[in-house]
């Protein structure tokens, strides 16, 4: 026999007499339905339709082998053939209007069974039988009971729907078995709700609130309190007043309130109507709960404590310990009861509400256990809170789930996040005028000091803690909690690392959310280097830095245990400052490990937009690639580094560019050639070009001005002059430094970026000065201004003659001679500056006769006089000066004649002097072309016994000639006695 006839068999055969033979063929059906689900359930189903007049008892013990064979094999059954067993489940519950228990609660076990899957489908079906206006089957509205009561998370979304469509239908119920029908559907509906809302974390949809159902709950309470529960039935009555004490959880705060004194003792008088005073106790349970919830909550817990009275405290606490009995008594409807109100739009309500919650955690550790999960997943409400009172009970509560477990949980963390988040609160700077108040600064004590005690006092946190407080050393939102921070790590590390414990070493790889030892080293160093910031982090963060060294970098350690301790008594007023990369260069001198530098140099220059808002931290920062990149040898890595240096600063800060300056520099010492490689790259590229394509190339960086970018540049230059070793730099001055920037910088820049880079410019001049400060260092640089002196452009002539006074001054205050020398190229100087003292432009003018002054008190310096010595006919230069401004050209023709160069001139610098003169009288200038030709006048007329060596050898190009022939003819002493050379 197959198994179609065997099972066809077994189908005749169930409805034997002998309940044995039955239960044995239900167990053979589903012995075959295990094997082939969906062939066994097409067979019964056919069975069912082709026999419709199949007695009851039959029919219900194939509906009842159907059921077994959904619950056990519901995966395996195809959707088609689910969808076939509803359309039969439903049209077998429903066939007949009268109610026929067994065998339509056979059919409503199949559709609860199906439901627990495929949920829309079952509701689909069921509720095109529970239409508005029209009585349901009772067992319908008895199916959606018993749905919301196996498939919580399920049918709750649909409740709020159903219950719409119900209430017009409780009005129409007559009949006794339809309103216990209904009664009991309210009563697992509210149960249903208030287990979901219970276990919101665990819920398909976490938004759903008890207010989205309070509404409909207080209508049908209306019905069924004011009318159902004085029936005379006593079945009725119970299951009523069971719903009645269920939906009392769900109504609304007020309306509850108002109802209790009517609902109590109706509850209680059941006692004497009822035998079944278990049932009625139940009922009242929740009710007596609420009642005295609703009482203690808002008027003694929620209530202001006045601490300086000790009556008032006593109240409060007594209060509290109410709350204790009630959770021994009623756990799950009081803690639920208390996490609802969490989310009271009243503040002193959650406030109330946390303040229990803490007591519970405290006073009921054995009952708040299996509770443990339901409060991580509840207390994420109030944790998004707005109100700092409301905060600072948030604390307590933490503290207290701190020490009871609740930490190492899943979601523990989070709380943790809380706790630093404020302690890394900015100042509220004002004071309240309320006096609840809590400002920031209370609030974010109260975390320093919470965070100290989780470190101190709660042992089972010290592995939760280590080592994942060292993620928020480096996000910027957390810098004001770096403090507090670096005490507790410094606390746990030290006693991790005396103990030897295993897990003080970090494995990097393992804690991946961790920064690397290369970004903690960073921060914490540029924590120290600008120590009484953000409440004093310099301290913790060299002590933690030296704490956690092994876990940097193994080699570090030996060091930094010598060489912090010194950091931290500078911070106490007894050592040195840290605010340079000294430390940071010993420390790569000793960890001696290329890899783990170059990691350095370029983790660190990812980390410099976390500074964008604190510039003179990320200015040290660039200041410490530099350092880095000396160390690194790997050449690829350094030219990639000065190039996101490049690109990613912004330009538009002087503090920001000085930095960029300053780390390239510091890099030039080790990798001149690749630096000075990389700045001629960049000074070409297309950063420089206004055209739209800069802001592909440059990031965040829409508002650049291409300009301030020149200014870094030359600013870059000047500090590879000062830092590059002296045997590299002095060859590369001229060929590689002044050729780059020569192009463009005197141009005529926007007045608003004059100053930026007159001041970037200036300073790279004083660094090639300082390389060799002497007469021929002077003149290496002077060549390269002296064209720009003689420009037919006012703006550049202007310009050249103020960095000529710069340089010149800078020359003269640094200037030690230890012997007596000659200043053999002042007579050079002197010829080019002394004709602009006529220059068109005032300014121009003035800065000439500034010269001059210089460079006279120059050769007195380099005659051995002393630097404060006054010359009476040098400072007469003084009043001349103010001269400068008329622009009558007899005054300044003058002014040129008073000049005293010929007067304090040696004698041996005369010659060259006259050419410089001489090459003047072709100045694109002609008042100066001019001058040249006054000064050549006077100087031939009081020294031209000295001239007759130079007008031997006099070479002179034509156009000069014929203006130097009438200057000697008319000017020239008696001693002058051969004529000119003019054939040559």
């Amino acid at each position: 026999m197959n198994r179609p006839q065997v099972t066809l068999a077994l189908l005749d055969s169930a409805n034997d007499k002998d309940p044995v033979v039955r239960e044995q063929v239900r167990k053979s059906i589903l012995t075959l339905g295990k094997q082939q689900p969906n062939k066994v359930l097409s067979m019964c189903q056919d069975y069912l339709v082709k026999h419709p007049k199949l007695i009851v008892g039959h029919r219900v013990v194939i509906l009842q082998t159907i059921e077994l064979i959904v619950k056990t094999k519901i995966d395996d059954i195809s959707y088609p053939k689910i969808k076939s067993i509803i359309s039969l489940a439903s049209d077998e519950m429903t066939r007949s209007k009268d109610v026929v228990p067994d065998w339509q609660q056979a059919a409503s076990n199949i559709l609860v069974a199906v439901g627990n899957k495929y949920i829309n489908d079952i509701m689909e079906e069921i509720l095109s039988k529970f239409q508005p206006g029209i009585l349901p089957h009772f067992f319908v509205v008895q199916t959606l009971s018993s749905l919301s009561e196996s498939n919580v998370y399920g049918m709750v979304p649909f409740l709020n729907a159903i219950l719409g469509t119900m209430l017009p239908m409780l009005g129409m119920a007559k009949q006794d078995n339809m309103k216990w029908v209904f009664s009991s559907a309210l009563s697992h509906f509210s149960e249903s709700i208030l287990e979901y809302l219970a276990n919101l974390d665990k819920a398909p949809d976490p938004t759903v609130r008890k207010d989205t159902f309070s509404s409909e709950i207080y209508a049908a309470y209306d019905i069924l309190y004011c009318s159902w529960l004085q029936s005379r039935e006593s079945k009725l009555r119970l299951t009523v007043a069971e719903a009645v004490g269920s939906m009392s959880h769900l109504m609304a705060h007020d309306k509850l309130e108002e109802q209790l004194p009517k609902l109590i003792p109706t509850i209680l008088s059941l006692y004497k109507k009822n035998t079944e005073h278990y049932v009625i106790s139940k009922v009242g349970r929740p009710l007596m709960t609420a009642a005295l919830i609703l009482i203690l909550l808002p008027l003694q817990v929620c209530a202001p404590v006045d601490y300086s009275n000790p009556l008032t405290v006593k109240n409060h606490n007594e209060v509290l310990r109410c709350f204790s009995i009630l959770a021994n008594t009623f756990p799950d409807r009081l803690v639920m009861f208390v996490l609802q109100k969490l989310e009271n739009s009243n503040e002193r309500i959650r406030m109330g509400s946390l303040a229990v919650l803490r007591h519970l955690i405290n006073s009921s550790t054995s009952i708040m256990e299996s509770k443990k999960l339901l409060i991580l997943a509840s207390i994420r409400q109030p944790l998004a809170d707005h109100s700092n009172k409301v905060k600072k009970r948030v604390v307590q509560v933490i503290s207290a789930m701190a020490h009871h477990g609740y930490l190492e949980l899943e979601g523990g963390d989070l709380l943790v996040k809380f706790i630093i988040q404020h302690c890394a609160l900015p100042d509220t700077y004002y004071r309240p005028s309320d006096p609840e108040e809590v400002t920031n600064e209370a609030l974010r004590s109260m975390c320093d000091n919470t965070l100290h005690l989780f470190t101190t006092t709660v042992g089972r946190l010290t592995d939760v803690l280590w080592p994942m407080l060292l993620y928020y050393l480096t996000p910027g939102q957390y810098s004001n909690a770096t403090t507090p921070l670096c005490k507790s790590l410094t606390l746990l590390g030290t006693k991790k690392r005396a103990s030897q414990e295993p897990n003080f070493n970090i494995d990097f790889n393992e804690h991946v959310n961790l920064p690397s030892p290369h970004i903690l080293m960073v921060r914490l160093l540029v924590n120290g280097s600008f120590p009484f910031r953000s409440r004093g982090h310099g301290a913790p963060s060299l002590s933690l830095l030296n704490v956690i060294s092994p876990n940097i970098h193994p080699n570090a350690e030996t060091l930094w245990e010598k060489e912090i301790p010194a950091l931290l008594s500078y911070l106490e007023g007894k050592g040195p400052q840290l605010n340079d990369p000294r430390f940071l260069a010993k420390s790569l001198v000793a960890i001696a490990d290329d890899k783990w530098s170059c990691q350095l140099a370029v983790e660190a220059t990812r980390y410099l937009s976390t500074y964008n808002q604190s510039l003179e931290e990320k200015s040290f920062l660039y200041r410490c690639i530099g350092v880095t990149l000396q160390q690194c040898s790997n050449k690829e890595v350094v030219q990639k580094q000065l190039q996101e240096m490049l690109i990613s600063a912004r330009h538009n800060d002087a503090i920001e560019r000085a930095g960029v300056a300053m780390g390239i520099g510091l890099c030039a010492s080790s990798h001149l050639d690749a630096t000075l490689a990389k700045l001629d790259d960049f000074g070409k590229s297309d950063a420089f070009k206004k055209a739209s394509g800069i802001f592909s190339l440059l990031k965040d960086k829409n508002d650049l001005d291409v300009e301030k970018m020149k200014s870094t540049l030359i600013l870059c230059y000047g500090y590879v002059a000062l830092h590059a070793p002296e045997d590299q730099i002095l060859s590369r001055i001229d060929s590689d430094i002044l050729r780059s920037i020569s192009n463009f910088y005197l141009l005529l820049f926007p007045q608003a970026l004059y100053k930026d880079t007159f001041n970037a410019l200036q300073e790279l001049l004083r660094n090639i000065l300082a390389r060799d400060l002497s007469p021929d260092g002077l003149q290496s640089v002077f060549k390269h201004i002296e064209e720009w002196l003689s420009s037919g452009q006012g703006h550049e002539r202007e310009r050249a003659m103020n960095t000529t006074a710069h340089i010149l001054e800078f020359y003269f205050n640094n200037l030690h001679v230890k012997n007596m020398v000659t200043f053999h190229n002042l007579g050079s100087l002197l010829g080019r500056l002394a004709p602009r003292c006529t220059d068109p432009n005032p300014l121009v003018r003035r800065a000439a006769i500034d010269c001059i002054y210089t460079l006279l008190y120059i050769q007195l310096r380099y005659e051995g006089f002393s630097l404060d010595y006054k010359d009476d006919s040098v400072e007469r230069l003084i009043t001349l000066r103010e001269s400068m401004d008329n622009p009558d050209h007899s005054v300044l023709y003058k002014t040129c004649s008073e000049l005293i160069i010929s007067k304090r001139l040696p004698q041996q610098q005369l010659n060259t002097l006259i050419f410089m003169l001489i090459e003047g009288l072709v100045d694109s200038q002609s008042n100066c072309s001019r001058a040249s030709s006054v000064l050549l006048n006077t100087l031939l007329k009081n020294r031209g016994n000295h001239l007759s060596l130079f007008l031997s050898s006099l070479h002179l190009l034509p156009p000069a000639l014929r203006q130097v022939r009438t200057i000697s003819l008319s000017s020239c002493p008696p001693s002058i006695s051969f004529p000119l050379p003019f054939d040559r």
